[in-house]
């Protein structure tokens, strides 16, 4: 099959395969959004830093959609406090409750692991195997897969 267009090697950027936003953009595009600058300035401010939008790897697209992935997985302010409080009281409620809350240096949530009495209970009359991935819809961010077994 012939091309009945010219092909222009600049207009790559345009094709999926070769569109990415590197780990200095991602993190740049989420303090960005902390800050409360809106999507569009935010996108403005990183093809001005990359020198042009054709340097950036990706379309404007892709960043809004990371923008909007990012905000919809990020905790809001007291979230971690209320998970932590809702396990105290599970674990008040029944001893058998299991529970491990990981936190980084700055204070925030990296992982979180519980274990409720009924899923024990199901475990021992089943006596099967349970496995979840952890990083179901969340591959773009690089988590770690988690199986339980």
């Amino acid at each position: 099959m012939e091309h009945n267009h010219y092909l222009d090697p600049t207009m790559s950027i345009m094709m999926p395969a070769h569109r990415k936003i590197d780990v200095h953009m991602k993190r740049l595009l989420e303090a960005n959004d902390i800050t409360n600058i809106r999507p569009c300035k935010n996108i403005h401010l990183c093809e001005v830093q990359a020198g042009g939008l054709d340097k950036i790897g990706c379309i404007p697209r892709d960043c809004r959609n990371f923008i909007d992935d990012w905000r919809r997985f990020r905790l809001g302010v007291g979230d971690a406090e209320a998970i932590r409080k809702l396990f105290a009281r599970l674990y008040h409620r029944d001893i058998i409750f299991f529970h491990l809350i990981d936190i980084d240096d700055e204070g925030r949530l990296r992982n979180v692991l519980w274990i409720h009495p009924r899923s024990r209970a199901a475990y021992k009359y089943f006596n099967d195997v349970v496995s979840f991935d952890t990083t179901y819809l969340v591959n773009g961010y690089e988590m770690p897969f988690g199986a339980f077994i």
